[in-house]
């Protein structure tokens, strides 16, 4: 355990003025909580460093691997160091790293084995990423496919909604989404199913899942555009009542993954 005294001990700059600070093109990610940076510390990600208030020094002494630092400071200069109030007592430092490949998605044992994946074209809001990822993780989705336009997986609130299933779950952040979705279609034999606002499209309750089936689900505004629609093989909805137009895209996406893993 290596004692923090001051704001301007370098080996804490990971962490200093996270309120203002994105993390987004940075080499890190910051854990929130004992729950989350335990998560880390059994992820596949390496992580760089844990800094703790006192009360949380003994617990973290024992599963902290060797050769991660641990860091240990009084509770008022750890939320100095933050910058914003915080009361979970832990943090950690992972680092950002690309653990799979489309085909580490897809794949699978073959083309003749069964496979669930997600595909988010240009999922913008953290709560609701942070939802899909939980979701997914807990209904044993094989994985999840973003676009070049989605928001950080890594971000402090995605990893804090859900509940450090973005670092148990296989995904791949693609820098050419159209390409990568042609893939899955022609190399994968992946069927695409849109989940849309649509009164004409297959009810989700009546939908018969094909062996080897991605979920798209759109933007939170938008839907799923134009583009995305053309290659979808099929569309499926889930009928609204009582004059409700439609779910949240986090709820929505659990629905659909729930029926798409019966």
């Amino acid at each position: 355990m290596l004692r923090i005294q001051s704001l301007d001990d370098p080996r804490v700059a990971a962490y200093r003025s996270l309120r203002d600070r994105t993390l987004r093109g940075e080499s890190i990610f910051v854990t929130e909580g004992s729950v989350l940076t335990k998560r880390l510390l059994e992820s596949p990600y390496q992580a760089e460093s844990v800094f703790v208030s006192d009360e949380y020094a003994d617990e973290f002494s024992r599963v902290v691997p060797s050769g991660v630092p641990l860091f240990v400071a009084q509770e008022s200069l750890l939320l100095e160091i933050v910058g914003f109030p915080f009361h979970r007592g832990a943090l950690g430092a992972g680092r950002r790293s690309r653990l799979y490949t489309l085909g580490d998605l897809a794949a699978g044992e073959g083309p003749s084995t069964p496979l669930r994946l997600v595909v988010c074209p240009e999922i913008t809001k953290p709560e609701n990423m942070g939802l899909i990822f939980r979701a997914a993780a807990g209904l044993g989705v094989h994985g999840i496919l973003l676009g070049e336009r989605c928001c950080d997986p890594f971000s402090r609130r995605c990893l804090r909604v859900s509940m450090g299933a973005v670092l148990a779950m296989r995904f791949v952040k693609s820098t050419d989404l159209l390409a990568d979705v042609r893939q899955l279609k022609d190399r994968w034999q992946v069927e695409l199913l849109a989940a849309v606002l649509d009164d004409s499209a297959e009810r989700l309750a009546e939908v018969r899942w094909p062996g080897r089936a991605a979920a798209i689900f759109g933007n939170e505004s938008a839907g799923i555009r134009d583009q995305w629609l053309a290659l979808c093989d099929r569309r499926i909805t889930i009928p609204m009542h009582g004059g409700t137009d439609s779910l949240n895209l986090g709820v929505a996406a659990g629905i659909v993954m729930y029926e798409m893993m019966q």
